[in-house]
């Protein structure tokens, strides 16, 4: 139940969760809700909180794309990509967004799984 799930995470973090899948467990809650712009500002949290995390960003620039966004998630991909070009996950992401932009067509990249709630 993505209802439950997003509360259990939420609660995580206001209780002090300091993990990075926190944020992307509540975030795929949130997407699977239908509620993208909250999605998108736990994500951008998560990324403040983790800039060095590769699948926050990843996550956040797809978010970015769900949301009309391409513009934004291809400047956070290219900011990440000058520290880490080898990260795997953000090169699908920047192949997806190239590939897009060169069919002038930016269709969600694929969506993250559902995610269990904590114990």
């Amino acid at each position: 139940d993505n209802a439950k799930a997003a509360d259990d995470f939420a609660r995580a973090l206001k209780q002090g969760s300091e993990e990075p899948t926190t944020f992307l467990n509540l975030a795929t809650a949130l997407e699977n809700l239908g509620k993208g712009q909250e999605a998108e500002a736990v994500l951008e949290r998560g990324v403040a909180a983790y800039p060095y995390s590769g699948p926050l960003t990843a996550t956040l620039a797809r978010q970015y794309v769900m949301d009309g966004q391409a513009w934004r998630a291809r400047n956070l991909v290219e900011k990440y990509r000058t520290l880490f070009p080898e990260d795997p996950a953000l090169r699908e992401v920047q192949n997806h967004l190239e590939a897009a932009g060169k069919a002038g067509d930016l269709a969600a990249p694929m969506r993250t799984a559902p995610v269990t709630t904590p114990k």
